[in-house]
C-alpha cells in the first residue's frame, strides 16, 4: 500500500463552502429508508499529490452515507474536466465530520471543489 504523498504545495485547505448555517435549513421529507439528504460544496486551496482531508459538517453522523465528488475549478470557481485525474476514496463519516482521501494526479498544484451528499 502506498503511503500518503503530500506535495510541495502543502495540504489543500478549505477556501469556501455552501454549507447551510442550520442543520434543518433546506430539509425536505425523503421517504423510504432515508430520512434526510443534504448537499453542499467546498472549494480548496491548490494542491497535488495524495492527502487525507476532512470536512466538518454537523449533519454527518457515524452512520451517515456520504458521497463525495471532486473536480478541478477555474479562477471563477466553475468546475471542469481537465487533463488531471482527481480521485476520491476511503470516505469515512464520523460524528460531525467526514474524512476522505483525495489524489490529484498532476505535477503542479490545482484548485478543486468537492461536492458532498449526506444521506441519513
Amino acid at each position: 500500500m502506498a503511503a500518503v504523498e503530500p506535495s510541495a504545495s502543502g495540504v489543500p485547505q478549505i477556501a469556501d463552502s455552501s454549507q447551510p448555517d442550520s442543520r434543518d435549513e433546506g430539509l425536505a421529507a425523503i421517504g423510504g429508508n432515508v430520512g434526510a439528504v443534504w448537499r453542499a460544496w467546498w472549494t480548496w486551496s491548490p494542491g497535488n499529490g495524495t492527502f487525507n482531508l476532512q470536512i466538518p459538517w454537523n449533519v454527518i453522523g457515524i452512520d451517515s452515507t456520504v458521497v463525495i465528488t471532486a473536480s478541478e475549478i477555474d479562477s471563477n470557481g466553475n468546475r471542469f474536466v481537465g487533463a488531471a485525474p482527481f480521485q476520491v476514496s476511503s470516505i469515512a463519516p464520523g460524528n460531525g465530520v467526514v474524512t476522505f482521501k483525495i489524489s490529484i494526479g498532476w505535477n503542479s498544484p490545482l484548485p478543486m471543489r468537492t461536492d458532498v451528499l449526506v444521506f441519513n
